[in-house]
């Protein structure tokens, strides 16, 4: 088990540090995984308004919405795993 732990943690500090995600970036990352503002929101469990201001550059991503936006821009298929292999209804308007 410590051989296990001590890759996972070296793989860790060898991942390249997440992008800022400034308002182009999440705009691109919406289009990229066909979400309006509302499905976004619901997927990195925020609300619709924090969404929102981080699209308006009124408001920066906090750390681990950062990493979610990195992991679903690398594997957006992940998105799919989470939703049970369907995009939410509304997710798309």
């Amino acid at each position: 088990m410590k051989k296990i732990e001590n890759t996972a943690l070296q793989m860790i500090a060898e991942a390249s540090r997440c992008p800022d995600y400034g308002p182009d970036m999440v705009k691109s990352l919406m289009k990229k995984l066909d979400m309006n503002e509302k499905g976004f929101a619901l997927l990195m469990n925020v609300a619709s308004s924090t969404v929102r201001l981080w699209t308006s550059g009124a408001a920066q991503p906090c750390g681990t919405a950062k990493r979610l936006m990195q992991i679903y821009e690398t594997g957006p298929e992940i998105v799919g795993k989470i939703a049970g292999g369907q995009l939410p209804a509304d997710g798309r308007d």
